[in-house]
């Protein structure tokens, strides 16, 4: 899959999730703000990531023996956009129509391959006080996560795209083994929320039940007066690495703080 940015855009458009919804009934068409208390109910059930995109990434391919499965049998026939925007220039009158555009084909690949979130929570439990120069914060998809969630012969991590707003500088996963030691899944020292690729792992990592993924952000506060909360505007933070994975499994999101 890829972004579709419309003209105009490019400076707008922070990052798109696309989701599936679980829901076998007709979703409501909405358009609007994400929370808003007047979207219809039933796009609780669209929780599924299909896709994630960020600024500055570009195509995202999956390798030869793994695949995206959209649609089959009691699928449900609906997906969500969720788009967010940092306007910091407060431009007016802008029309968007961005999306993310999917390459399909009907020759199904050996593996069915799914999205984990890890990170932290983003929620006023995430905080960063103010005047700091690196302040590190954690969050783990805990040993007794992974023993519940993950399929019995484990899952290969294959990609991996690091996720914070304007305040992170560093961003890194360590998968800690059950049986002892730690294995690096991705690290940028030197990270741009400007930048946020989705990159191909050099190899993949194996995960077993069991082990646990502890993911770390490091934030710079030095121009704030204020403390820092977790939350959707680009004003509050995120710390999160969207991990690509096969073979798909039950467990979504593996956060905590």
């Amino acid at each position: 899959y890829s972004p579709s940015i419309s003209p105009g855009s490019e400076d707008l458009v922070h990052h798109m999730e696309v989701f599936h919804c679980a829901s076998q009934q007709d979703v409501p068409l909405w358009s609007g703000s994400c929370g808003d208390p007047a979207a219809p109910p039933a796009l609780n059930t669209c929780k599924k990531v299909l896709a994630a995109w960020a600024i500055g990434a570009g195509t995202f391919s999956y390798p030869p023996e793994a695949g995206l499965a959209l649609g089959g049998p009691g699928a449900g026939g609906t997906v969500m956009l969720e788009v967010h925007y940092n306007n910091p220039g407060l431009r007016a009158g802008v029309v968007d129509s961005s999306g993310i555009r999917f390459l399909v084909t009907p020759n199904l690949r050996r593996h069915d391959a799914g999205i984990l979130e890890l990170g932290l929570t983003y929620n006023d439990h995430m905080a960063v006080p103010p005047l700091q120069p690196a302040f590190p914060l954690s969050g783990v998809c805990s040993a007794q996560c992974t023993a519940v969630g993950l399929p019995r012969g484990g899952i290969r991590l294959f990609g991996s795209q690091l996720h914070t707003h304007g305040a992170g500088r560093q961003v890194q996963t360590v998968l800690v083994r059950a049986g002892g030691g730690r294995e690096l899944v991705n690290r940028d020292p030197h990270y741009s929320s400007h930048f946020q690729e989705i990159r191909i792992l050099p190899r993949q990592v194996h995960v077993a039940p069991g082990d646990a993924l502890l993911t770390t952000c490091t934030y710079s506060t030095l121009d704030r007066s204020n403390v820092t909360l977790g939350g959707f505007s680009f004003a509050e933070e995120m710390c999160v690495n969207y991990v690509h994975y096969y073979p798909r499994g039950e467990l979504e999101v593996g956060h905590y703080i």
